[in-house]
């Protein structure tokens, strides 16, 4: 309105006048008196120098890239920067790289460095990259800024990578439950009720079964525990989810979400059965049994030796790589690990006394027949999914552990 400016100039007049007249006693209400008036006159706010995005990446086909990729990006429009934060870097270089790697030692990092030159990384390797901009304060924006900066120091940049309970994904989660506290919520987003870590590890790995396998022997009992909404976050995917049903007091913590590059084309492929270890596991347990029974003695006696040999030898070797991967390294998801059951480390010693007739080969050959009829007959009792793969092998070590039992005592 008009009158506005010209009403606070002759208030101020008036305020000027009367201090003057009264200068000792009224100089201090006079003053607080203007102060008020100055305090509640209009000032333009200052915008927000920063905004705060969380980026999801893609699936990639090699398997490190397999469950994609998270990071935040931060823009400084003050300075012109643009950023990313990356907790997903390693070393190549690093001494020693693949003995650390297997033993959980390797040290994991957080990076920083151009958003367009990491956009263009994505871009390269054909894989999706989306943006979610967070709906934050300006002083939330800033504890974010401050945070990664403090982490993106030398003395704390680096930690121990932990597949499933600290990677690239649960450090960001942990960035927002930190600052935010008890104010942010998120809404249930686990897809099934009593969904495992093996099970949705599994959902991705479904075109690479033969790393499927791998991973699923190696893995223990605690990657069939249920998961909550929040450690389903260790997924680049459901972190994503997880932050579009977050809310911070109330208001959404998502603004906005953007494809910033989309591929087009899924790099998923189907895989022909008999390329499947199912398949070729299966075939190795029917010409287990056809040698055994077979009627035809020469044949029998030649093959015979050197399968059970092989048999005995190979999953007492797994046997012993999995007991190290228990008890030699970092990897709690390789812990309890039901395999050793079947995979029996002794299997690699008995696999040498396989052809003597001796009563404890005898006994040791009853023990294996006892221990994998109890696997079959619980399968589906387990505290730990086996691999279905396993089902062939375990036949495999239940005849041959009946041939030896049936051998006469004066050899062939």
């Amino acid at each position: 309105m008009p009158f506005l400016p010209y009403f606070w100039l002759l208030f101020l007049r008036q305020q000027m006048n009367l201090f003057f007249r009264v200068y000792r006693k009224q100089a201090f209400s006079s003053l607080l008196i203007i102060g008020l008036a100055i305090s509640f006159c209009p000032v333009a706010a200052q915008p927000c120098h920063l905004r705060i995005s969380l980026i999801t990446c893609g699936r990639g086909d090699d398997l490190y890239a397999t469950f994609g990729h998270s990071a935040v990006r931060v823009v400084d429009s003050l300075n012109g920067g643009d950023y990313i934060f990356n907790y997903g870097t390693f070393d190549f270089d690093t001494p020693h790289f693949y003995w650390k790697f297997t033993r959980g030692k390797l040290m994991y990092s957080l990076s920083a460095q151009d958003f367009p030159s990491f956009l263009l990384g994505y871009r390269e390797e054909k894989r999706s990259v989306t943006e979610q901009v967070l709906n934050l304060t300006c002083a939330e924006r800033e504890a974010v800024w401050q945070f990664l900066q403090y982490n993106y120091l030398p003395q704390n940049r680096y930690y121990k990578y932990d597949f499933l309970f600290d990677n690239c994904s649960t450090r960001i989660r942990d960035i927002f439950t930190r600052i935010f506290g008890p104010s942010l919520t998120v809404s249930d987003i686990v897809p099934e009720r009593d969904l495992s870590f093996r099970a949705v590890i599994n959902s991705y790995l479904q075109y690479k079964p033969w790393e499927k396998l791998g991973i699923n022997l190696m893995f223990g009992m605690s990657t069939d525990m249920a998961m909550n909404s929040s450690q389903i976050m260790f997924l680049p995917e459901y972190l994503m989810k997880g932050m579009d049903s977050s809310r911070v007091n109330g208001k959404p913590l998502v603004e906005k979400k953007e494809v910033l590059y989309d591929p087009g084309v899924s790099s998923d492929q189907s895989y022909p059965f008999y390329l499947h270890p199912l398949f070729w596991l299966t075939l190795v347990a029917v010409f287990v049994v056809f040698v055994s029974f077979s009627r035809q003695r020469n044949m029998t006696r030649r093959l015979t030796p050197w399968i059970e040999r092989s048999l005995f030898f190979l999953t007492g070797l797994l046997g012993c790589f999995l007991l190290f991967m228990w008890f030699g390294t970092d990897h709690r998801v390789c812990r309890w690990n039901f395999n050793l059951l079947w995979a029996c480390p002794f299997n690699f010693i008995f696999s040498f006394y396989v052809q003597k007739n001796t009563l404890w080969v005898k006994r040791y050959a009853i023990l294996v027949i006892v221990f994998n009829l109890i696997l079959l007959l619980s399968w589906f009792v387990l505290p730990q999914q086996l691999p279905l793969e396993v089902i062939p092998v375990l036949i495999a070590l239940v005849i041959c552990a009946r041939n030896i039992l049936h051998r006469p005592r004066l050899g062939w």
